[in-house]
């Protein structure tokens, strides 16, 4: 009598084990889940908060470039980095670090252009897109 309750014990464990497996495993996607939820929300927070960086970053460009030039960035004269305008001298998008350049065009027997607010100066005939 002994032998068949430890025998159907025996019989039942192994049941009971997939069961349990299987509500583990649920537990886990489950939890995979609630976790992908969360990613994905901050993710579109942080692509909305983008945005709304790239819009001011945009409106700040189109103010800057209101100065009353009509401006022309194309065809731009020799010695002026691309996208330059070559009568007021700004760029089309603000250059990234501290300087917002505008370029005028530089003395020599080579075509060449210096900022005149830091002193860089773009030398096209060295190097296409070249900055010194």
């Amino acid at each position: 009598m002994i032998k068949q309750y430890f025998f159907i014990a025996m019989l039942s464990m192994i049941p009971a084990g997939i069961i349990l497996y299987f509500l583990i495993q649920l537990g886990k996607g489950l939890l995979g889940m609630v976790s992908d939820r969360t990613l994905h929300k901050e993710l579109d927070e942080l692509a909305a908060h983008g945005e709304a960086r790239r819009q001011a970053r945009e409106a700040l460009n189109q103010k800057r470039l209101d100065n009353g030039c009509t401006h022309e960035f194309d065809g731009a004269l020799g010695g002026f980095p691309p996208d330059v305008c070559h009568k007021c001298g700004l760029a089309r998008t603000k250059p990234n670090g501290p300087c917002d350049h505008v370029w005028r065009a530089g003395e020599g027997g080579a075509p060449n252009s210096r900022c005149e607010k830091c002193g860089r100066q773009y030398n096209p005939s060295k190097e296409r897109g070249a900055y010194a």
